[in-house]
């Protein structure tokens, strides 16, 4: 593996600026050069003022350039920003220069080449490339380059003989061909990498960066390195500036870029001391007791403790193969507080607290606190403050395989997300009945049962909540496996099933048309042709509207939302189920998808889906496999896996984020997915400064499985063509832990209702992937399908 091998103190090293163009790579970019380097880089993007005024001063403080890929075309001014000024720079101002994609193209259309449209976009397509080992492509043998195109550089070479594709030509007599994609019969020979014939500037376009390009794409970088530092040496060109300020080079600050967050030099806000005040002036004592699961389900636990039809959170594996533990989160009347935030009003709210805010940045810190001050202090406290034996007896102990000891429960819209990315959002209902976008509830009595050590965790973070704990550790004494199918439930069961049945029977439900969904993909290939994403995630929505029912309470659903949760649970179980029964908002789910998980030790994991094959008649798991592992079901998921390493490598490093799983196929109740993991490691949470799991939660917002990429780009195209909001639907779900811990799926095969509404109305969420290779017919039947898995569910 090449590398240049740092020789230098850290203050004497040599930097390079990057120039970002919007690009959800650009992490992932930053991190090869910071590796393989061992250059500082500075970041800067397309469209910084600042960056632009002070761009000759900056350049005199660096060593390199590198110029990132990003949708568009070079172009158009919007979307290549100050980057024509540096192919014009006088020759005493000349410093290497290396683009990428965007880039690379905008050096070919700088010094004669057009950039056109290619026939057959190249979007997460892997391919090798044919060069001859000249330049800086020398040495580096087999080439297989990830692709991530709709344009390439015109030499005007067609019918020209082969021997000219490797030399300048009257058109571009500056531009040195180095690299071809021949591989491609539809498109013809593209343009991989080129070099100035006089000038430091090279390019290439293709990816090295990518999880799927060969170890050679990201040598080639290394010996584009090692070019530049040559030409520089022999044309006497050394810095003559120091980078200060703003510029300071990208690793210094890494850890500290988003320390707002960190909460422990400021005085407690007021919503921490509102949700502290539950807890009395005690310090936080977690209080626990561990119980057999004696084949507890949550479910039977819930209807045992009369909650069902309460305001209470269940995060529920419902015991598929790939889920563990279940989380009951119970709303205590008086002590628990329901935390709301509005990206439409910019207000967040508590209790009877009600106050604008800026935006959601501000969210962020008042959570991480909260979450600080109620770290429990067992293993610190003084037992003789404690006032009780039982207090005496786990003083010391916590429970350490229970992931969630209390905290935050609930849900972040997707809406949310687009206002983290600076994307405007859809428009809001005129009716008033728009749901929060962030709503939680801070938990302090949780039940956890853990299915691989067959344990349940009884926990409360309320001073002196003995007696509850206990009351509960014997109603699960009292729960068996046995009585769990008992005679009464079954019963029950069959009443609430045949009231549902005659309910959603009598329901009138509307689909996305095949016409006006096939239209969108269509023009959702358009800009994917034009360059302005490489793939973009088009979801519709499915509506059942719930007739009234006069004999019933006029505050209660004639559709009995938890017979509807334990019915798709049982038809369609996935290992991240949810029922969330809140004051403005029931949601009843079966994800299979998880989104962001974090330990109290740091390490982050997602699992992102990309690719979907339903079940049926003739549907084996080989033939499964054989459409999954084609190039459109392998380019989806590819895309999503780089745009999540950019996301999660932009808070813990390129160098402490890895793929552990990559497009790997997983089996579900009723379909097939093509499935991959990202992880990586934060650092201590003690350190100074450090990033915690909030901070990789709020980066990676939108889930990129739900956008597509470039994700702020896609997110703007999907807001003009789809002209609603998601909602809670392609948001996330889950809890954040006062121990340090979370865990959010994503909202995917749910049902939400808004309760704000006059009328019942329950709404499905779907959609899919649409990239270059998509038919429309196809992405229609796809959305058909997770839609349809989830009615088919309710209705059997």
């Amino acid at each position: 593996m090449g590398s240049v091998t740092r020789t230098t103190p850290l203050d004497e090293q040599l930097s390079i600026l990057y120039v970002d163009c919007f690009d959800s790579f650009t992490n992932n970019i930053i991190g090869l050069l910071e590796e393989r380097l061992g250059a500082n880089v500075i970041m800067v993007r397309i469209d910084d003022k600042q960056a632009d005024r002070d761009l000759h001063t900056l350049l005199r403080a660096v060593d390199g350039v590198v110029i990132g890929p990003g949708p568009g075309h070079p172009g158009n001014p919007q979307d290549v920003g100050f980057i024509n000024k540096l192919w014009a720079l006088n020759d005493s101002e000349l410093l290497p220069i290396f683009g990428i994609c965007l880039g690379f193209q905008s050096l070919c259309l700088n010094h004669g080449a057009d950039v056109k449209k290619l026939k057959s976009p190249r979007h997460g397509i892997v391919s090798r490339s044919t060069h001859r080992g000249t330049d800086i492509l020398k040495g580096l043998g087999d080439l297989d380059c990830t692709q991530y195109h709709s344009l390439h550089a015109d030499l005007e070479l067609t019918g020209a003989p082969a021997t000219h594709f490797w030399q300048p030509n009257d058109v571009c007599p500056d531009l040195l061909p180095l690299a071809w994609d021949l591989s491609d019969e539809n498109n013809g020979p593209v343009l991989m990498a080129v070099r100035h014939v006089t000038k430091p500037f090279w390019g290439c376009q293709f990816h090295p960066e990518s999880i799927c390009t060969s170890e050679a794409g990201k040598d080639l970088l290394v010996n584009w390195w090692k070019h530049a530092l040559q030409w520089s040496a022999n044309n006497g060109r050394v810095k003559t500036g120091e980078l200060t300020g703003r510029y300071l080079p990208n690793s210094f600050f890494r850890l500290f870029i988003d320390a707002p967050i960190q909460s422990g030099h400021l005085k407690a806000s007021h919503l921490a001391q509102e949700l502290r005040s539950a807890a009395g002036r005690d310090d936080i004592f977690l209080r626990w007791a561990k119980y057999p699961a004696q084949g507890v389900t949550p479910t039977v636990l819930l209807e045992k403790l009369s909650n069902r039809d309460d305001e209470v959170i269940l995060l529920d594996s419902q015991g598929h193969n790939m889920g563990r533990f279940d989380i009951i989160g119970l709303v205590v009347p008086g002590k628990t507080t329901n935390v709301t935030y509005s990206s439409y009003e910019r207000t967040l709210k508590y209790s009877n607290y009600s106050k604008h805010i800026d935006s959601i940045d501000d969210c962020w810190p008042l959570f991480q606190e909260a979450l600080d001050l109620y770290y429990p202090q067992n293993q610190e406290i003084d037992r003789s403050k404690l006032r009780s034996d039982m207090d005496r007896f786990i003083a010391g102990h916590l429970p350490a395989d229970s992931p969630f000891w209390g905290g935050f429960m609930g849900y972040i819209s997707y809406e949310a997300g687009l206002e983290t990315i600076d994307v405007k959002l859809p428009e809001k209902p005129t009716d008033g009945s728009a749901i929060p976008d962030i709503n939680f509830a801070f938990i302090h009595r949780s039940i956890v049962i853990d299915h691989h050590t067959n344990q349940i965790y009884v926990q409360s973070l309320l001073p002196n909540d003995w007696t509850w704990i206990l009351r509960i550790g014997s109603l699960i004494d009292s729960v068996s496996a046995a009585s769990s199918k008992s005679e009464s439930l079954l019963r029950t069961s069959i009443a609430e099933s045949r009231h549902l049945v005659d309910t959603l029977a009598r329901s009138t439900i509307t689909r996305p048309t095949g016409d006006a969904y096939r239209a969108q993909v269509r023009d959702c290939q358009d800009h994917l042709r034009s360059g302005d994403s490489y793939e973009l995630c088009l979801t519709d929505e499915s509506s059942i509207v719930i007739p009234s029912d006069p004999s019933s309470d006029k505050d209660n659903s004639p559709l009995d939302a938890w017979s509807l949760y334990k019915k798709m649970r049982l038809n369609n179980p996935a290992p991240h189920g949810a029922y969330l029964n809140l004051p403005d908002v029931s949601i009843v789910g079966t994800s299979p998808e998880r989104f962001l998980s974090w330990s109290r030790g740091g390490h982050c994991q997602f699992r992102p889906i990309k690719g979907t094959v339903k079940k049926g008649p003739g549907m084996t798991h080989s033939i499964a496999s054989e459409i999954l592992n084609s190039s459109k079901e392998r380019a989806e998921n590819l895309m999503i896996v780089d745009l999540i390493r950019h996301d999660l490598s932009g808070v813990v490093g390129a160098d402490n984020t890895w793929v552990s799983k990559l497009m790997v196929m997983e089996e579900y109740e009723k379909v097939y997915q093509l499935v991959s993991v990202i992880e990586g490691q934060l650092p201590p949470a003690e350190l100074p400064g450090a990033p915690r799991g909030l901070h990789v939660l709020k980066n990676s917002l939108p889930p990129g499985s739900m956008t597509g990429a470039p994700k702020k780009r896609s997110c703007e195209i999907l807001v003009d063509l789809e002209k609603r909001p998601r909602g809670v639907y392609a948001g996330v779900l889950g809890y954040m832990d006062v121990g340090g811990a979370g865990d959010f799926s994503v909202v995917i095969r749910t049902l939400v209702r808004n309760k704000l509404e006059e009328k019942e109305v329950w709404r499905i969420g779907a959609g899919g992937a649409v990239t270059i290779q998509s038919t429309d017919e196809g992405e229609f039947e796809e959305m058909e399908i997770k839609a349809g898995s989830v009615l088919e569910s309710m209705m059997r």
